[in-house]
């Protein structure tokens, strides 16, 4: 009977170290060349080695388990698209490394009752938190307090927590930017709609907005909405429509306000942009699709779900991260509605 095979028959095969197949093994490839690891996994595939997953955890104290929390009072926080596409980048990437995800949905006031939180079953935490900044700093806390490496996105960093980093786009920027574009229309008035949940990035993008075109003496309002449905926005627009008139501009916290917006002015008969120009941000497919070349500003979330992963897994191999921030970039997207 032909003996099993085990890390030292494939190191000899492969010419390598023992130490070298086990991070190979374990999903560990940095400072790796290429070819060492081609030649590394075909001698396991070759000697069919398997190793034993329970045991491997036991011995190296790895569950090989990300979790991520989102903290979003909305049960079906996964159909919005910044979540989707981050969650979609986050998963690839960590089931390229022989990684797992366990993804929670937690209401803001349900966290530290949380299986997260109560079960130590992952080796390192991301974050995605609605709230005032005063939750999102004790939840942020709360997590940096189970002594795992936390990854925390789309948040202002909290300089006094120790072993996180966090991962934005630059929403600031982007806004800015866009509110520019918005300008060159020379408006006299403009409504900034966004969701009723509070999201850091929509507030950066709200600060933004109100800058410059306040500051061009543009008459600015704010109108916060229900965003579950694209009835519930319309029916808010339109509600404040007939109160304050129509706005020149209506700038979308996000894409799926900024359709809905469309869509209910459309009902209207108002022409767009001739009468009222409108603007999302995002720029994710579906929206822009459903937009008619909606005028926009890209989100690199799904690059920031795979930045978020290489990042968590190059720090289990280290003490600790190299920055505590990351941030990148937005870009606008000129279209037909602005």
């Amino acid at each position: 009977m032909a003996e099993k095979a085990n890390l030292h028959s494939v190191a000899a095969h492969a010419g390598v170290s023992i130490a070298t197949v086990s991070k190979v093994v374990n999903g560990i490839h940095l400072g790796m060349s290429q070819a060492t690891l081609e030649r590394v996994q075909a001698s396991i595939n070759e000697l069919g080695y398997r190793p034993n997953r329970t045991g491997r955890g036991l011995r190296t104290l790895r569950r090989f388990m990300i979790g991520l929390a989102v903290v979003d009072p909305s049960p079906t926080f996964l159909t919005d698209p910044f979540t989707t596409n981050l969650v979609a980048g986050l998963s690839n990437y960590l089931s390229e490394q022989d990684f797992g995800l366990l993804l929670h949905g937690i209401k803001p006031r349900q966290v530290e009752q949380s299986f997260l939180v109560r079960e130590n079953v992952v080796d390192a935490f991301c974050l995605m938190l609605s709230g005032s900044a005063n939750s999102r700093r004790t939840n942020t806390a709360m997590f940096a307090g189970l002594n795992h490496p936390l990854v925390v996105f789309q948040c202002k960093p909290d300089e006094t927590l120790q072993d996180i980093c966090y991962i934005n786009q630059d929403d600031r920027g982007g806004a800015l930017e866009l509110a520019k574009h918005i300008l060159l229309r020379e408006p006299a008035n403009a409504l900034i709609v966004i969701p009723d949940i509070f999201w850091p990035a929509i507030e950066k993008r709200v600060e933004a907005f109100w800058e410059v075109l306040r500051g061009a003496g543009v008459a600015t309002k704010v109108l916060r909405c229900d965003e579950h449905s694209a009835d519930h926005i319309g029916h808010s627009i339109s509600q404040h429509i007939g109160r304050h008139g129509l706005p020149d501009v209506i700038l979308g916290g996000n894409d799926k306000i900024a359709v809905a917006a469309l869509q209910m002015l459309d009902s209207r008969g108002v022409s767009v942009p001739d009468q009222v120009a409108v603007s999302g941000f995002n720029a994710f497919e579906q929206h822009r699709h459903a937009g008619g070349n909606l005028t926009s500003a890209s989100s690199p979330a799904y690059e920031m779900g795979v930045l978020g992963g290489k990042l968590l897994l190059k720090r289990l191999q280290s003490t600790a991260f190299e920055k505590n921030e990351y941030t990148l970039p937005v870009k606008i997207i000129p279209g037909a509605t602005a």
